[in-house]
């Protein structure tokens, strides 16, 4: 690996957090686009170098060691796995909001070759919270599809996979009757229009952790309760109250 790459991709990991302030509906695709045309020369100087390289797969797992050996001593200079945590939840929405959708950008064979090493070597921890593959329409439809983005945040950080129990629950809560009521529709476009900034400044703060163990002991949980218990009414004005307070707290403080 060349100088250049090296000093590219080092400066690519210290805007992770940066460049993911932005992340939101009005401005993610804009301010994504930008950050690409920035580091497009280091993605193609990347490809180009793997393909030119006497061995490959060696220059390609050695182009993908440098994001997570980084991270790794970011997590090292942290005293407890809580701080731990803290550090890389606000990484991981860098990585996976940003970082691995610039890699795939372009299509290019090498720069997807070197997302999958890079994401398992930046999953090689004993935490629970671990990223996974993404791209920029995906991201970017999710905010058309409604994805689940406070309660997807909350159940990462109480170490709840993508899949669990609680978060199919609250779509199929979200999709099947919350919409359908009368106000619902609206109320959950208000949900989707603030969620990402809300998440984003959330990551941000040093209590994190603490933050979204509130939002479920406060919401969530009891959310799922009513809904279990078929109390669907019950649980809306909770989801309501949630949206409201969360904005004026996050958005409007």
């Amino acid at each position: 690996m060349n100088q250049s790459i090296q000093n590219g991709l080092n400066d690519l990991f210290d805007q992770i957090i940066p460049i993911s302030r932005d992340f939101n509906k009005k401005t993610y695709a804009d301010s994504f686009k930008n950050a690409y045309e920035k580091y497009k020369p280091l993605f193609t100087e990347i490809a180009q170098e793997c393909e030119n390289s006497e061995d490959r797969q060696e220059e390609i797992e050695e182009i993908a060691a440098v994001l997570p050996d980084r991270m790794r001593e970011v997590l090292d200079q942290e005293s407890s796995k809580r701080k731990k945590e803290n550090v890389l939840m606000k990484y991981n929405l860098g990585m996976v909001t940003y970082v691995i959708p610039m890699f795939r950008y372009d299509r290019m064979d090498a720069c997807e070759e070197i997302v999958d090493c890079m994401i398992e070597r930046w999953n090689d921890h004993d935490l629970e919270l671990k990223i996974s593959k993404s791209e920029f329409e995906q991201i970017q439809g999710g905010f058309k599809s409604r994805l689940c983005y406070i309660t997807t945040a909350v159940c990462a950080s109480l170490g709840k996979p993508d899949d669990c129990y609680e978060l199919n629950l609250m779509r199929r809560y979200r999709d099947e009757y919350l919409v359908n009521q009368k106000g619902g529709e609206e109320i959950v476009a208000e949900y989707y229009d603030i969620a990402p900034t809300i998440v984003n400044r959330i990551n941000r703060m040093e209590n994190s952790e603490d933050v979204y163990a509130d939002i479920w002991c406060r919401y969530l949980h009891p959310c799922v309760s009513m809904i279990e218990s078929d109390n669907l009414e019950a649980c809306r004005k909770i989801y309501t109250d949630m949206v409201y307070s969360l904005r004026r707290k996050y958005l409007f403080s």
